[in-house]
């Protein structure tokens, strides 16, 4: 973080990494198979770009842009996928977007944390909705105001809108395996901000 309270150089930092690490993929296997391919983008790059993600996950569009274009420059490069743009190549390729991606790892992040998996305290991120006329589910949580912006882009406050969402039967999901299961089906293309 800098002083601005920005994560703006950490993720310049982490892109940089991966364009890197991705190059060195493309240079060291001389085989050109798609699935060996992104088996190594997914298990040497990626974690470069997810990693603990809910606490700097950008909401700017040039900065969330900026992390996409390693994915979408890796998998241009992948032989017979270079004219197909890039939301055709993650489907065809069965991969989701990073953007996506971090949101539900925020998602995770709030389940987690609500149903006490993880040793954080609920009160200490969150505030339940305790109005009994709200639509929607049951564990809705208040959206806290914000004066400035580096509070207003906070995990504890930037999850909110998306959390409260969500249908019911995936927040009343019994097991973190069945929420993550029932997300898939969510639509939340209107929470990107990303070029498509």
């Amino acid at each position: 973080m800098d002083n601005h309270l920005s994560f703006r150089e950490h993720i310049h930092s982490i892109v940089s990494r991966a364009h890197t690490r991705s190059m060195l993929i493309w240079r060291c296997f001389l085989c050109k198979d798609i699935s060996n391919l992104m088996r190594a983008f997914i298990i040497y790059v990626r974690p470069i770009l997810e990693y603990c993600s809910p606490v700097w996950s950008p909401v700017s569009a040039k900065l969330v842009n900026d992390l996409e274009s390693v994915q979408r420059r890796f998998t241009k490069r992948l032989p017979g996928l270079s004219h197909y743009p890039y939301d055709n190549r993650c489907a065809l390729l069965c991969i989701d977007r990073l953007e996506f991606r971090r949101l539900r790892a925020d998602l995770i992040l709030c389940y987690k944390i609500i149903n006490g998996l993880v040793s954080l305290s609920p009160d200490s991120f969150f505030n339940f909705n305790t109005s009994h006329i709200t639509r929607g589910h049951s564990l809705k949580l208040h959206v806290p105001t914000s004066r400035i912006n580096c509070r207003q882009h906070f995990f504890a406050v930037r999850a909110v809108k998306v959390w409260n969402s969500l249908p019911e039967e995936v927040i009343s999901a019994p097991r973190l395996s069945v929420f993550t299961f029932r997300l898939k089906n969510v639509n939340f293309s209107r929470f990107l901000v990303g070029k498509l």
